[in-house]
This record gives C-alpha cells, sequence and structure tokens, in this order.
C-alpha cells in the first residue's frame, strides 16, 4: 500500500503544452522508487494540467488505453478527427489506436488524470 501526493512527483512538459505529475507508474519503471512505480496491473497514473489558449500533440498509443477524468476547467478533445466539449465531471474512455488530443481553448487552466493500462 503506498499514499502519495502529486505534489511528491516533479513535473515535467509533455504533449507539447501538458505539465504532467507523474503520481504513480507501473512496477519496475526504470529509475523509480518502489513508492514511485507501485501499480500491477495499470502503468499510470498521472495529473495533467494544461494553461489557458494551448493545444497537445495529436496522437495514439498502440498498446495502451487511457481514461481521461477532468477535475477542474472545460475544453475540447479531438477524438479520430471528431471534436468534443469537455469539461469538469467528464470522463474520455480511449482504446488503442485512437488519436488524441486535448486543446485548452478556454481562458481559465484544464486539469485531468489520465489513468493509462496496457492493452494486450
Amino acid at each position: 500500500m503506498v499514499i502519495r501526493s502529486w505534489k511528491e512527483a516533479v513535473p515535467v512538459v509533455g504533449h507539447e503544452t501538458a505539465i504532467i505529475w507523474s503520481i504513480f507508474r507501473g512496477k519496475g519503471s526504470e529509475g523509480l522508487t518502489e513508492e514511485e512505480a507501485p501499480l500491477l496491473g495499470t502503468t499510470g497514473f498521472t495529473l495533467h494540467k494544461m494553461q489557458p489558449g494551448v493545444e497537445g500533440d495529436y496522437h495514439d498509443h498502440e498498446d495502451r488505453e487511457q481514461i481521461y477524468y477532468f477535475t477542474e476547467g472545460r475544453g475540447k478533445m479531438k477524438i479520430d478527427e471528431k471534436i468534443y466539449e469537455v469539461e469538469e465531471g467528464d470522463a474520455v474512455h480511449l482504446p488503442p489506436k485512437c488519436k488524441h488530443q486535448l486543446i485548452n481553448d478556454s481562458d481559465a487552466w484544464i486539469e485531468h488524470l489520465i489513468i493509462t493500462a496496457r492493452v494486450h
């Protein structure tokens, strides 16, 4: 059992514009402690924040599914060429090979949690 705050994670910039705190990663992840990487079935649990007026890269994951859960703000997601409105409280499931992009076209930060799992 591990209790860890996102405030303990060192943030990085990813997907061109998102600030990312990796709260938990999959067990055995290179360079991480057991507290940072305790996950047995999922490969990631991260907090992302994106400033107003920017967008991330348009990408997919070959062998991973993801759940985006929006905890603050509003914006848009481009998913397989279609645009969807998203806001606080929304959850989005993205299966493998589903192209996606977060777009913050609002005047406030958007915050979301991402749960990632490998699909065999």
